[in-house]
């Protein structure tokens, strides 16, 4: 399995998708469990060709709005290349990658481990080779893991093909199921526009819970309970309650100190416009808001007149990506 296996293939080609945590951020680092989605609207493509001197990754932004990478991105990028041709065996010079994306980068949709994932698959994909999905998965954490520190595996099992909600606890992730009656309400996502840092916002919830003693405990506790509770709501349609869980996180992640005032407001907005549940989704500091509804229209509305930068609206029930 070394080089001398290349073929006369020109570009290799590689996608991924954004995420978004409805339950579970930051405690599945304790292994309380995590509920995930797909975002298949918003995601990254990548191309990789063969060329002279040095590796180059270059990002633009499909909307055109901010650069595509951040400094974390752009860290990513490079240690993905140097983790796909290690295990494939192939120079790790000699490549130019071609990043297009329109995940907001820190915001917590996955920016990071979706432009990992689709730069690793454009690697091999130029080398006519294939990936199975744990070793995709592996290379991801690799990549995320050196970049930002301790990465739970959410947000790299979830960019890479799922189809609907996951469950995630200890490393394993496996689908939910989702009623019948899941298309009657809609994730309405609101940007709060502030950049987060996820090694920041998990360094600041684990000197937290370390300073509650057996109180931190409890609210681990009780996110697990919540998460737990929110697997049966969405298996059964029971939407209000999902909101109220929701909600009932955002508590926890605001005693945890991940929470911020941008993120406050679109939360408050967000309920004051008649949204079933709402709370930050991802490490936080920032990053995004999302709101359950039936709805979307009204909460929309009073998201954006509440600041948020932009909107936009995922489904519950599962979806080809």
């Amino acid at each position: 399995m070394g080089a001398e296996r290349s073929t006369d293939r020109t570009l290799g080609h590689g996608r991924a998708v954004a995420k978004l945590i409805l339950l579970g951020e930051h405690v599945v680092l304790y292994g309380r469990p995590a509920i995930s989605l797909p975002v298949p609207l918003v995601g990254v493509t990548a191309t990789a060709r063969r060329s002279r001197g040095p590796v180059t990754v270059e990002s633009t932004n499909a909307a055109g709005r901010e650069p595509a990478a951040g400094p974390g991105d752009t860290a990513v990028s490079r240690l993905a290349v140097a983790a796909v041709c290690h295990h494939l065996r192939v120079p790790d010079e000699g490549l130019a990658i071609a990043v297009d994306s329109d995940i907001p980068s820190e915001r917590g949709l996955g920016s990071s481990a979706a432009i990992a994932a689709a730069i690793i698959r454009a690697v091999a994909d130029l080398w006519d080779r294939k990936l199975s999905g744990e070793t995709l998965f592996a290379l991801i954490q690799e990549s995320e893991a050196l970049a930002h520190g301790n990465a739970s595996g959410v947000d790299a099992r979830t960019v890479i093909g799922s189809a609907g909600p996951l469950w995630f606890q200890d490393g394993v992730a496996r689908p939910l199921p989702v009623a019948d009656s899941a298309d009657r309400a809609v994730l309405v996502v609101g940007d709060t526009g502030v950049p987060g840092s996820t090694r920041v916002a998990v360094a600041t919830a684990r000197r937290r819970l370390h300073a509650l003693g057996a109180a931190g405990e409890d609210l681990l506790e009780r996110a697990g309970q919540l998460t737990h509770g929110a697997a049966e709501h969405l298996r059964f349609g029971r939407f209000a309650e999902l909101g109220d869980a929701m909600t009932g996180a955002q508590r926890i992640l605001v005693r945890l100190g991940v929470s911020c005032p941008a993120v406050d407001e679109l939360v408050t907005a967000a309920l004051a416009g008649g949204a079933l549940g709402a709370k930050l989704s991802g490490g936080g500091l920032g990053g995004c808001v999302i709101a359950l509804t039936t709805d979307a229209p009204a909460v929309h509305t009073a998201l954006l007149a509440a600041g948020a930068q932009r909107c936009l609206e995922v489904p519950l029930n599962p979806v080809e990506v």
